[in-house]
């Protein structure tokens, strides 16, 4: 079966990005990174990302922007929203983990999983197919 891959996207590598990427290295998905503080969004690839979701699903309402920006007042203009996030990446939720057909916005690993079919324990499935197969190695007599 071929590798898994996916889009990896992020504006800062922070300890919960790099653990997150760690995990799915590890599980064999292949990551293509691209780090939006040297590669910005622009306009149209943050309006066909959004799509028709609601916005509030991409904000990161702990960024300081998101508050020096009024996006914690009650209605958000669509296009001027997506006008700062592409000048202010930090106003995205991070990171962004897409395949061809599916995304997640954040770090929950068990959405994470299930949107990549991985394990949520960290192995690649054939070594969980090979765990659950093999019984546990026996003491050989030199080790007795």
């Amino acid at each position: 079966m071929p590798p898994k891959r996916a889009a990896f996207l992020m504006w800062n590598e922070d300890e919960e990005c790099r653990d997150l990427r760690k995990f799915l290295e590890n599980a064999g998905v292949v990551l293509d990174i691209r780090d939006l503080t040297k590669r910005p969004f622009t306009f149209d690839e943050i309006d066909k990302l959004v799509g028709h979701l609601p916005l509030e699903y991409f904000l990161n309402s702990h960024s300081g922007s998101f508050t020096r920006y009024h996006l914690d007042q009650e209605h958000l203009d669509r296009d001027n929203t997506i006008a700062l996030i592409a000048k202010d990446p930090t106003l995205l939720r991070q990171p962004i983990i897409r395949t061809n057909r599916l995304f997640t916005v954040g770090c929950d690993r068990k959405k994470i999983c299930e949107m990549l079919q991985i394990s949520p324990n960290g192995k690649r499935p054939a070594e969980e197919e090979k765990d659950e197969s093999q019984p546990p190695p026996q003491p050989t007599k030199a080790a007795q």
